[in-house]
């Protein structure tokens, strides 16, 4: 399968690349360094705002932001999160109990 088609995550991954080009923002390999850091920030944004005890929405606003740049990375990267979420729950449905947690998880 090439990448971009099939699955739910590729469908949204190519809408968040229509919106992200027609909107005017960078796909240049030369950006990734900042993507990852913008993702970051979503984040950070979305731990902020459940610390300040925003409801549960603007946190999850903050979530949907991140997942919006996380796919656009994916398309830059070219990509298919489709595959490798598969890919990587089938792992972690391998894993043990708890795996890799030291402080409670």
């Amino acid at each position: 399968m090439a990448m971009g088609e099939g699955g739910d995550l590729n469908r949204k991954m190519q809408e968040v690349r229509s919106m992200t080009d027609a909107k005017g923002f960078s796909a240049d390999q030369e950006r990734i360094w900042e993507m990852l850091a913008l993702i970051h920030s979503e984040i950070s944004e979305a731990t902020d705002a459940y610390k300040k005890g925003q409801p549960e929405e603007a946190v999850g606003e903050e979530l949907a932001d991140a997942l919006i740049r996380i796919l656009h990375l994916f398309s830059v990267l070219g990509l298919d999160p489709e595959a490798l979420y598969k890919t990587k729950m089938e792992k972690n449905w391998e894993r043990p109990y708890r795996y890799n947690t030291t402080r409670g998880g």
